[in-house]
């Protein structure tokens, strides 16, 4: 399989057995840290891996770095790798995944989460959930996608010609590619997303983009897509959730997942609450984790927020849409 090129800024010794990664660049760098906050308060204690394009975040100076290049970041360990790619990061998921594994990062078990999520529970659940295999949760907007659907026979034609031949299973849900966990032994599933990725490709889907014009494009939001051609054609088991695992519905406790460009450190709440659109629950628990052990906001700063999202739930109570 082709792996893109990257320069590691940090050098992993030794490496964990259990290993978080994600991807960022610009501001997301406020959401990666209130990630990595949310992860350790729910217990996580490994090797947290962030691939990144453009600088550092600013709030690493409050971080030493250790001889190996690591930064310890209460009991866990924090790296960085620089992505040189011009390929749109949500594409790079799956073979930045990949290397992880195949660089010994990752001993035995490998989870992703987009830097706009935010985890609610105990970290002991996601050390039982990847146990059982690769885990998921189903998108909200067309999370029932049936076996039959017009888009998914459109895939499969387009496997077939690449010589894949039938799907290994049937699927009748659509899966949400911000979140994707494993274990080593089921590293086939991200190799089947790699080479969906390549599909797409040669379809004709550019390399830097995230999005097409609409869904009715045979590829709309690449790397979900091509996610979920891979829960087709991949031998591993899945083990999934409904919409309510990001948070978009209720009877949730996995995480939250602000979805859509508004992000939390984005948000004019006062106003948005003005206009009938209050602060969601993944706001609120977004400024719940945002003041330690990293700190990207300054402490006056996260003050001001933190009272504009209480008014601002406040008026919502009253003016909603």
């Amino acid at each position: 399989m082709t792996k893109e090129t990257a320069t590691q800024t940090a050098k992993v010794g030794p490496a964990s057995d259990e290993v978080i990664c994600t991807l960022f660049e610009g501001d997301y760098h406020m959401g990666l840290a209130v990630l990595a906050n949310s992860l350790l308060n729910a217990g996580f204690r490994g090797l947290f891996w962030v691939g990144y394009r453009g600088s550092l975040p600013p709030w690493i100076d409050q971080l030493t770095r250790r001889a190996d290049g690591l930064f310890q970041i209460g009991e866990a360990l924090l790296g960085f790798e620089l992505i040189v790619s011009k390929r749109h990061l949500s594409q790079l998921k799956p073979d930045f995944m990949s290397r992880i594994f195949e660089q010994g990062i990752a001993r035995k078990s490998l989870w992703y989460f987009d830097p706009d999520i935010t985890v609610r529970c105990e970290w002991s659940f996601y050390q039982r959930w990847v146990s059982n295999g690769v885990c998921l949760c189903q998108e909200n907007n067309m999370g029932t996608m049936p076996s039959n659907h017009p888009l998914r026979c459109e895939w499969i034609e387009i496997a077939r010609n690449a010589g894949w031949g039938e799907p290994v299973r049937q699927q009748e849900r659509y899966f949400n590619s911000g979140f994707v966990a494993l274990k080593i032994e089921h590293a086939q599933f991200l190799e089947i997303w790699s080479k969906a990725a390549t599909l797409a490709n040669a379809e004709g889907v550019d390399h830097g983009s995230f999005l097409n014009d609409s869904r009715a494009q045979t590829f709309y939001t690449v790397d979900q897509d091509t996610m979920n051609i891979a829960t087709m054609y991949s031998n591993g088991p899945l083990t999934t959730v409904g919409p309510e695992g990001m948070g978009w519905v209720p009877g949730g406790f996995t995480m939250y997942h602000s979805v859509g460009t508004v992000k939390p450190w984005r948000k004019k709440y006062l106003r948005s609450a003005l206009k009938g659109d209050p602060p969601t629950n993944g706001d609120k628990h977004f400024f719940d984790c945002a003041d330690g052990p990293l700190h990207p906001y300054a402490p006056g700063k996260l003050r001001k927020l933190r009272l504009a999202v209480k008014c601002a739930s406040f008026i919502g109570r009253f003016n909603r849409r």
